[in-house]
């Protein structure tokens, strides 16, 4: 998993078929050795006898998932084949079920009943990613968790190197069988030694990558057939010691149609089922890093939706010919783009080359050593584990690094489908304790730094906010579980023991993105506390879900309010302060602090009441701003009419409130309508009157004005405190 290197585009010559026939051929030598590679990865131990068969299976799905690859992927120069990361996990199946078959007649059934399982894995895949593609949900897959995906790929390189060990001495991996190293012949593991060793140091001093794999397995034959010549052992005495393939004829590949049923144990393979899955799900993974590595590298924008459903079609085909799961490859679509590929050509090339040398040259496949593929898998294997094991240390906090080793011991001691399940389960457990300790608290407020939409006298704003204190309010925000609405309960818990005596707790919901059932808990808890204290506990802004939830669960009582709104509660909750306090009503009551007696007097003389019922319009939007109204009693709200009909709320305006006085002051039409909400008196100043008192009465056409601009402050006050209690 070495990072995206950006190639340069190819040369203009790059674009002809030549070109995309000589790179499509290079690419199939590659195609070749990885493809014994992984025959020998998951053929190996137990199954070393029937490695002739998994040789012919991985080389079909190299032909197969090429072809596809070649004419449906979103980059036309992709290469596709058998990947390291799904092999390991095929080789931990086929050893398991190895290990599980009792075969009365001999290992025949075993061979039915392993081909068999590799088919339907294929297919299980297959339709998996293609309607994974077809469902365009290929970000579902973004949604593992890093650290899953990093212990799951640093599992696959522990896996890619059991199985070297598997191919090298047939045994599994454990510490009683590691003397089996020092029993073997040097010309079993010095090639994979060397073709390992030139594989790592050039990917990190060859600027080119794309060469790094022929000098790699170049060295490794070169040791190989040296050590041969210097030793004088014969082809024929190396293929007998397992150190070369052997060369079997297409003719021998059985297709899964062609398979007796009768031998094959389908409760084995039944019992492998879950294992399916998984190696569908690392496909699909290993398919988005492989598709957006290659478009970063060769400045392509792949379509991750249809690389799915080539992935998916391939393995369909492949499934029904008997072949291994097998998808896009990034390693060897850089390696065809570097040699000169631009066209789907240089894919079906590729192919072509992997089926002439398994139907016309298979004796070919003979004269490759095991030790030189043992090589790659120790590559690919070592290189998975600096990455994700080692490297990601300085890149996750120390709890999300642990799951990693976590998950790597336990896919080694349980296999790949307990160690990501439980890697996942652990990811989910990490994130609630994390998720749990940040606040859903999104600011908090009194009613002193914020109030309703509803405009009051200034006596009543100044009663309001000297007993602000006997609110405390807060606005929550983001997802409530068990966790976070614990938080909740604390912190009311640790307000209402600090020493204050508020009358309300308000809990504003308008930004829940949701909430479990496992809050009603702490819900039913905070209930208690705030009946236990003598506190009214409103809630604003519930999601219907959440306020049915809450009510099923006995939540609303007399001490519990619930309102649609912010607005409407706080309205609810001045209201009971109000009613708290003796205080004057009425256009004298409000106007008498502004001024004088007598000013006020000839005031009074200049308005012109005027009766509303309930409903009534004040004035509309357009009308001319020709007077400001003072409110006696009653109440009245301004609206803003919309298109589809209804109205928005801007602000109420109740007893010994001035309404309409931005437009009689600027001369603009009414830029709202205002409505009477309940029967209700206004008195008037007509513009006309103003003009007149302003040149006869100055004085109290001064005071008049004061009083506006004094009205205009106090709600700029308010206003900046709602915002700053909001922000």
């Amino acid at each position: 998993m070495r990072p995206a290197i950006r190639l340069q585009p190819p040369p203009a010559s790059a674009g002809t078929l030549p070109a995309n026939i000589g790179a499509g051929l290079l690419s199939s030598v590659v195609m070749l050795c990885y493809a014994l590679s992984y025959a020998a990865l998951i053929f190996s131990g137990d199954l070393a006898q029937y490695q002739h068969a998994g040789v012919l299976v991985t080389l079909m799905s190299c032909v197969v998932a090429a072809s596809v690859i070649a004419l449906c992927s979103s980059i036309k120069f992709s290469i596709g084949g058998p990947d390291g990361n799904s092999a390991a996990i095929l080789a931990g199946m086929a050893s398991g079920m190895a290990a599980d078959m009792t075969v009365p007649g001999g290992g025949h059934d075993l061979l039915m009943t392993l081909l068999a399982a590799l088919a339907l894995s294929s297919l299980v895949s297959g339709a998996l990613l293609y309607g994974l593609g077809a469902a365009r949900g290929s970000t579902l897959i973004q949604f593992l968790p890093y650290p899953v995906m990093g212990g799951y790929l640093a599992g696959t390189g522990y896996l890619l190197l059991a199985g070297s060990f598997r191919v090298l001495t047939g045994e599994n991996l454990h510490w009683s069988h590691l003397g089996a190293l020092g029993e073997l012949s040097w010309l079993a593991w010095l090639p994979a030694v060397v073709v390992c060793a030139v594989l790592l140091t050039g990917a990190r001093y060859i600027r080119r990558f794309t060469l790094v794999v022929p000098i790699g397995i170049g060295s490794g034959l070169l040791v190989f057939f040296a050590g041969l010549a210097l030793t004088g052992m014969t082809p024929e005495r190396a293929r007998h010691l397992g150190l070369l393939f052997e060369s079997v004829p297409l003719s021998a590949l059985q297709l899964p149609m062609s398979l007796p049923p009768g031998q094959i144990d389908w409760a084995v393979i039944a019992h492998h089922l879950p294992e399916f899955f998984v190696v569908a799900a690392v496909s699909a993974l290993t398919i988005l890093l492989n598709a957006t590595g290659a478009g970063l590298a060769c400045q392509q924008d792949p379509d991750l939706n249809q690389e799915m459903r080539a992935a998916g079609l391939a393995n369909l085909l492949c499934g029904a010919l008997g072949g291994i799961v097998g998808y896009q490859s990034l390693s060897r679509t850089l390696l065809n783009r570097r040699a000169g590929a631009s066209g789907r050509s240089s894919g079906l090339a590729a192919a072509a080359g992997c089926l002439i040398v398994i139907a016309l040259f298979p004796g070919l496949i003979g004269w490759m050593p095991k030790s030189v593929l043992v090589g790659l898998q120790l590559y690919i294997g070592i290189g998975l584990i600096r990455e994700w094991l080692v490297n990601s240390y300085r890149k996750l906090g120390r709890a999300e690094y642990l799951l990693i080793p976590l998950i790597v011991v336990v896919i080694a001691v349980y296999g790949v489908v307990s160690g990501v399940g439980l890697g996942i389960i652990a990811a989910c457990v990490l994130f609630v304790v994390k998720y749990g300790r940040i606040s859903v608290i999104r600011s908090e407020f009194d009613g002193r730094t914020f109030s309703s939409n509803v405009e009051r006298s200034m006596a009543d704003t100044a009663l309001l906010r000297a007993h602000g204190d006997q609110v405390v309010g807060a606005s929550l925000h983001g997802f409530l579980f068990f966790a976070t609405a614990n938080s909740i309960l604390q912190h009311v818990r640790a307000r209402l023991t600090a020493g204050l005596a508020p009358r309300f707790v308000v809990l504003d919901f308008r930004r829940i993105d949701g909430l479990d059932a496992s809050t009603s808990v702490s819900f039913m808890k905070l209930r208690q506390i705030c009946d236990t204290a003598g506190v009214t506990l409103v809630l604003t802004a519930l999601p219907a879900d959440a306020r049915q939830l809450l009510a099923r669960a006995g939540m609303f009582s007399k001490t519990v309010q619930d309102f649609g709104s912010l607005d409407a509660g706080m309205e609810w909750i001045e209201e009971q302060i109000l009613a708290t306090f003796p205080h004057q009503q009425g256009t004298a009551a409000g106007l008498q602090t502004h001024f004088t007696r007598a000013a006020l007097a000839r005031l009074n003389a200049q308005l012109v009441p005027r009766q509303l019922a309930a409903g009534e319009l004040l004035f509309t939007r357009g009308d001319p701003g020709d007077a400001v109204y003072i409110v006696e009693y009653g109440r009245v709200t301004v609206s803003l009419p919309m298109t589809n009909g209804d109205a928005l709320r801007l602000r109420s305006f109740g007893v010994g409130t001035i309404v309409g006085e931005m437009a009689l002051y600027t001369q603009n039409p009414r830029s709202a309508d205002v409505r009477a909400d309940v029967p209700t008196l206004v008195r008037s100043l007509s513009l006309a009157a103003l003009q007149r008192m302003e040149a006869e009465d100055g004085d109290t056409a001064q005071q008049f004005h004061r009083y506006v601009v004094n009205t205009l402050a106090s709600r700029l006050a308010i206003t900046n405190e709602t915002i700053r209690a909001a922000y």
